[in-house]
């Protein structure tokens, strides 16, 4: 009799998240590579539609690392977008059916809605606004066009 493991595709997982820290530690670097925010947004909302726990705790770990690479708080990526994931995009995709603006909208809500969200925060707590830089339009060009691919 053979046994049934759920998870078999554990280690291409991990090995993509080994490829995600090289990446982002890249990005630091070359400030023209996207840091995947956006992707990492669908991929997190897929995980969550379809009940993937094992897959949201690989993007989770990835939001981790994306979050301690670039300076932001701890977990505050997971509670923007589980929030948003629970209350504002099901009734978006009730509303619109374009698959296009649908990727458009996860790319407003990965970039300047996250740097809103992480402004308000910071601004209860009386710390200095998040920094924002010309970069954020290419990159939310670049990550539209790499979900509109995916979508």
């Amino acid at each position: 009799m053979q046994r049934s493991f759920p998870y078999q595709n554990v280690i291409s997982r991990l090995f993509l998240v080994g490829l995600f820290v090289v990446y982002i530690s890249l990005s630091s670097i070359y400030l023209l590579l996207p840091p995947l925010v956006a992707i990492l947004f669908f991929a997190y909302y897929n995980a969550l539609t379809k009940h993937d726990l094992f897959g949201l705790i690989i993007v989770a770990l990835m939001l981790l690392i994306f979050e301690a690479e670039k300076g932001f708080w701890i977990g505050s990526t997971l509670l923007f977008f589980t929030v948003v994931s629970r209350y504002l995009l099901p009734k978006l995709e009730q509303l619109i059916q374009c698959r296009i603006c649908m990727g458009a909208i996860f790319v407003a809500l990965a970039y300047p809605g996250y740097w809103i969200f992480m402004w308000i925060a910071n601004g209860v707590l009386l710390l200095p606004p998040p920094a924002i830089d010309w970069h954020i339009g290419l990159y939310m060009i670049i990550e539209f066009l790499m979900i509109t691919a995916l979508i």
